[in-house]
């Protein structure tokens, strides 16, 4: 399966480091990668992040491949507005993609497109005041790690990208491959939270 991750300038760095670490270390019943990882920019071209770490897409969204997963994590709040063609791409892969899930303040990229009206999102507790302000036809619920609308999938900030990611693998290849991944990363995982 493809896991497609975009990166931006601006990203926050474990928003999509904790989705990239979990998807890449789930072995499938074969103990073989269940996913192929990419990282998804405009361009290939370097990319800063929040901390300044500077990154290289694998590819542009262009010619990446089509998503299974799609991974939307927080940072520049005007992405959509700044960048249509992106925005559109992102669209497209999020109806395309089996699940797509967005880290703390990716859900806010979310809403813009519309894709989260009527369904229960968070985001990082921070925003959550500001989200639900902004779109009041999403139900922000505040104090859980993720939550799951089906198709969509929500999470709190930072390091809860790793819990919504461990969520997503419990989902597509099941309980017990999941928390071997979990286990493997020496993550603590609250299935529940």
């Amino acid at each position: 399966m493809n896991v497609v991750i975009v990166v931006y300038d601006g990203v926050y760095l474990l928003d999509f480091c904790g989705p990239l670490e979990v998807f890449y270390d789930t072995l499938n019943e074969h103990l073989q990668s269940a996913f192929k990882v990419s990282l998804v920019g405009p361009s290939t071209s370097q990319i800063k992040t929040h901390t300044n770490t500077v990154i290289h897409p694998d590819c542009s969204y262009e010619l990446c491949p089509s998503p299974d997963v799609i991974v939307i994590p927080g940072g520049n709040l005007n992405l959509v507005q700044e960048n249509k063609h992106f925005s559109e791409w992102i669209k497209n892969c999020v109806h395309e993609s089996t699940i797509t899930l967005s880290v703390c303040t990716g859900a806010f990229i979310l809403a813009d497109l519309g894709l989260l009206d009527g369904l229960e999102s968070t985001t990082w507790y921070g925003a959550t005041k500001m989200l639900q302000q902004k779109y009041p036809s999403i139900k922000v619920i505040k104090g859980k790690r993720y939550t799951d609308n089906g198709q969509i999938i929500t999470t709190a900030g930072v390091s809860a990208g790793i819990d919504g990611s461990l969520h997503v693998v419990k989902r597509l290849l099941g309980n017990s491959t999941a928390h071997a991944t979990a286990k493997y990363i020496e993550y603590v995982w609250d299935e529940n939270a």
